[in-house]
């Protein structure tokens, strides 16, 4: 069931990679704010039609819109950044995963050692990956900022129905990103330009995002969020039509190792996943006894039958007069 949600993850993560490309491209049509508001419409008019077959529930959908304003502010950023991510923003933007992983210490009392060096291995690609640290640190941190405080919400709302939930979320990121655009339009809405926002409203928010909270609500903050690996390495290889690849052998490795630890359980002592069932059956021996007429008499041997769940590296043989098998 866990590996069904983090493959869930990490398909919403590659959709967000291959939206940044398409952003890209779109921006040479669209203005910022033209281009949110229209994905945005498509993805509250896909998401109205589900609805109508899904069901309706108000309390999911007023979580959304209390949410749309973070949200809002994550996809602005990352669209004006759209083809030009410095070192430093992806760095720092992603480093939120450390305060995740430390406040997941705190409520578990333990270290996941999958989670650490994924998160170690990204940050490391990361920062061999994308050259030129000029670009804003005040930026890098908002982000930051942002995408933490956003998926420790998205963390703390129970009882959400993530469709209604999603949808309320694109409802309130539209109505903002309307309100914002300073004049109208500067582009006809013809269909030759609109293929644009209607791929972003699916690859880059109505998809994703209802698989990043349902994979968040079943599997966790940390382990969720450490599938950008998977985001980071499909934007780059579908963003070939447009840029070269970064050529430093050391970061794809320490990529690939990152999106690996995440598939890889390391268990304590080597011990084997789930349990074992070994039957213990304890035996009482009884002395032979000779009856009335002088001949020996061996009573029957009363056996107990135990299951228990152990690991078969663990098993102790014990020998004595009461015996284990």
């Amino acid at each position: 069931m866990t590996k069904r949600y983090l493959a869930l993850a990490m398909l919403a993560s590659a959709l967000w990679g291959i939206s940044y490309p398409i952003t890209y491209l779109a921006l040479r049509l669209f203005r910022i704010n033209e281009l949110i508001t229209l994905s945005y419409l498509f993805s509250t008019a896909l998401l109205l039609m589900v609805i109508l077959l899904h069901g309706y529930d108000e309390k999911s959908i007023i979580k959304g819109l209390l949410l749309s304003p973070i949200n809002y502010a994550i996809v602005y950023l990352y669209t004006d950044l759209s083809g030009g991510v410095g070192g430093l923003t992806a760095f720092v933007s992603s480093s939120y995963i450390i305060p995740l992983i430390i406040l997941d210490y705190i409520n578990n009392r333990n270290i996941n050692v999958r989670y650490v060096v994924s998160a170690i291995t990204l940050l490391g690609a990361l920062y061999l990956l994308f050259q030129g640290y000029g670009d804003s640190l005040y930026v890098a941190l908002l982000l930051m900022a942002l995408n933490l405080v956003y998926t420790i919400a998205l963390t703390r709302i129970s009882d959400i129905d993530i469709i209604n939930f999603v949808f309320g979320q694109s409802l309130g990121t539209l109505t903002i990103s309307y309100l914002v655009i300073r004049g109208p339009p500067t582009l006809a809405l013809t269909p030759n330009y609109l293929y644009y926002p209607l791929i972003l409203a699916l690859v880059g928010n109505v998809i994703p995002y209802t698989l990043y909270a349902e994979s968040i609500k079943q599997i966790g903050p940390v382990e969720t969020s450490l599938t950008s690996s998977v985001e980071t390495m499909s934007s780059l290889i579908t963003s070939l039509p447009i840029q070269r690849l970064p050529t430093n052998p050391a970061a794809w490795i320490l990529l690939a190792m990152s999106i690996l630890s995440l598939n890889i359980e390391i268990n304590k002592f080597d011990v084997r996943d789930g349990p074992h069932s070994i039957h213990l059956i304890m035996i009482y021996d009884y002395a032979p006894s000779r009856s009335n007429n002088g001949e020996f008499m061996v009573p029957n041997h009363k056996y107990m039958n135990y299951v228990m769940h152990v690991n078969p590296r663990l098993t102790i043989r014990i020998f004595g007069k009461r015996k284990i098998i």
